[in-house]
């Protein structure tokens, strides 16, 4: 008993490691070998108990034996899901347990009748040809050598049951389920390895010890040979397959190596890994050599800091400490290649342990040309396809702006609405396409005559508009406006032709004329046809004090009567 209780704890402690190999690593594969060592627990649990009569006896026994035959073919099962998809149907193999147990526990309570024996053996034997052709239908070595093995198992049976052997049959079935286990073993893995060779041959062993005990009892039945000994290869056969599982790990292990070195290297995307704490580069792939002109040496000479403007390495360097492991998708960022151009990137990163540092895979994608693309797409969105100025959606932001910095200042801002006077004769007399230029030419010079914060719109045709912030007085924006209307004075040379041109002004002062933009671009916009009715060249207030630059006392007059509506009142009927 003491030997048993031994056998039971060792083989606990061996199923226990398969559980908490399984835990991680959950395959059919494991779960039928963790299966069949329970049973085959069971089986020892079985000859703990000293029952007092037979009954109980041939029910232990009829157990035990049932136990061992099923254990093993929970190892079938194990071998054949490793060579069909999915393993058989469970029909199959319930079949078979109930089939094996019939047979045993007939045998264990010494049925009469050694035909009807014979006739449940023949039966057990044909359920698991099919069980075996079923699994391996496509591999016939395998099953022509199990039928084989069957035709063999069949005649000891036979032979036994015409004998009156002391558990006929049993023998014969527990050697072919075993040396069928280590053939399909064998096949399944077909390498030549320490873990599959110690399991094939302790199978082959375990199959062979119900023979040999059979051959000593006829041979020498005064030859005591410990319980101990028949029980040495089911240790082989269990740390057979646990060095079986810790290789397959390690071939594993080998081949995603070989794949992540292929991906890396092969990667048509730079990639890198680099320190964490130092940022230094420790393994690049062949894009990234190429995409970015260093070499190999050169690459794992430097960190990111080398390859990142300066104004990025802060913003780089607080995103990497609070990334901690987690995956990031960053960007767009800006690199440095060897020869100095600038590069926008997106990166993907995660954290690894790479050669027992802490450390970052990144994949970097160049997207260079995308944002190039988006940049123009956006820009031609917010301007002037013509001139390159600012058109109303971008203006109207702008406009907000200033209004917002010019209350936040307590300073005056200005709206000037600037249209060319007489430009439908330019178009008319040269043709479109000379007009084009002509408002190219127009926009220029008049940029140039602005400050840096001033912005400057095309809001249509030919007429501009311009945004004046940080004025101290009304008298700021009439000054620039005089200076936008003396730009004028130089005539345009286009393809040739000289054209002259003057604009009409209309001035919106904030807060004097108002505080939301569109009441003040709408005044602007008044003041300048206002400028144009009176004879154009000129630039006109929308508050009417200080109205105009040069104008005669008559002008003036007509302006006035243009502001309060009163000049229509004064016009002849018809």
């Amino acid at each position: 008993m003491q030997n048993t209780l031994l056998d039971i704890l060792i083989l606990g402690l061996l199923v226990l490691l398969f559980g908490s190999v399984y835990r991680t690593r959950r395959t059919l594969r494991l779960r039928y070998w963790i299966a069949g060592w329970l049973f085959i627990l069971a089986h020892f649990a079985l000859l703990l108990p000293n029952p007092a009569s037979d009954f109980w006896s041939s029910l232990t026994s009829g157990l035990g034996i049932v136990a061992l035959m099923l254990g093993g073919v929970c190892f079938l099962l194990a071998s054949s899901t490793a060579r069909i998809v999915g393993g058989p149907a469970i029909w199959m193999p319930s079949l078979l347990a109930v089939i094996v147990a019939i047979f045993v526990f007939g045998v264990a309570f010494d049925l009469a009748n050694p035909v009807l024996l014979l006739a449940l053996f023949l039966l057990l034997e044909l359920a698991f040809l099919i069980f075996l052709i079923y699994c391996w239908r496509d591999r016939h070595l395998l099953v022509l050598v199990s039928a084989v093995c069957a035709v063999a198992a069949t005649i000891w049976a036979t032979h036994g049951f015409m004998a009156r052997e002391g558990l006929p049959g049993i023998y014969a079935a527990l050697t072919q389920i075993y040396l069928t286990n280590a053939i399909v073993y064998w096949y399944g893995f077909r390498r030549k390895s320490m873990g599959v060779i110690t399991a094939t041959v302790g199978l082959v062993a375990w199959g062979a010890v119900f023979p040999t005990a059979s051959l000593l009892v006829v041979l020498a039945p005064h030859l005591h040979v410990s319980g101990e000994l028949w029980n040495l290869p089911k240790y082989f056969v269990e740390f057979g397959m646990i060095l079986t599982l810790v290789e397959d790990e390690v071939i594993e292990t080998a081949r995603q190596r070989e794949e992540y070195r292929v991906l890396f290297d092969g990667n048509p995307h730079p990639m890198w890994i680099f320190d964490q704490e130092t940022l230094d580069f420790l393994k690049v792939n062949a894009a990234a050599v190429a995409h970015y002109g260093y070499s190999q040496e050169e690459f794992l000479a430097k960190n990111l800091r080398n390859i990142r403007p300066p104004e990025d390495i802060p913003r780089l360097e607080h995103r990497l400490k609070d990334a901690g492991e987690n995956t990031l998708y960053t960007g767009p960022w800006t690199h440095i290649r060897k020869d100095g151009s600038r590069i926008q990137v997106e990166i993907a990163s995660h954290g690894i342990q790479f050669e027992g540092r802490l450390a970052r895979f990144s994949l970097v994608q160049d997207i260079t040309e995308r944002q190039q693309l988006y940049e123009r797409l956006v820009h031609q969105a917010h301007h002037d396809m013509l001139t390159g100025l600012p058109n109303r959606l971008l203006l109207k932001d702008r406009m907000e702006q200033m209004l917002a910095a010019a209350e936040r200042l307590g300073q005056k801002a200005a709206i000037l609405c600037m249209d060319l006077d007489r430009f439908k004769q330019v178009n008319d007399t040269y043709g479109h396409h000379v007009g084009d230029i002509c408002l190219q030419q127009v926009a220029a010079s008049l940029r140039e005559k602005l400050r840096m914060t001033d912005t400057m719109a095309r809001s249509g045709g030919e007429e501009f508009i311009v945004l004046l912030g940080q004025l101290k007085t009304s008298a700021d924006a009439a000054r620039v406006a005089q200076v936008l209307l003396d730009s004028f004075r130089q005539s345009l040379m286009v393809e040739g032709n000289t054209i002259s041109l003057t604009a009409s002004i209309g001035i919106a002062i904030y807060p004097i004329d108002g505080t939301a933009a569109h009441d003040l671009w709408r005044l602007a916009d008044s003041a300048m046809y206002r400028s144009k009715h009176a004879g154009g060249n000129r630039y006109v207030f929308a508050s009417g004090s200080s109205l105009t630059h040069g104008l005669s006392e008559i002008e003036l007059e007509v302006d006035r009567m243009l502001m309060d509506g009163s000049f229509e009142d004064k016009l002849p009927l018809d």
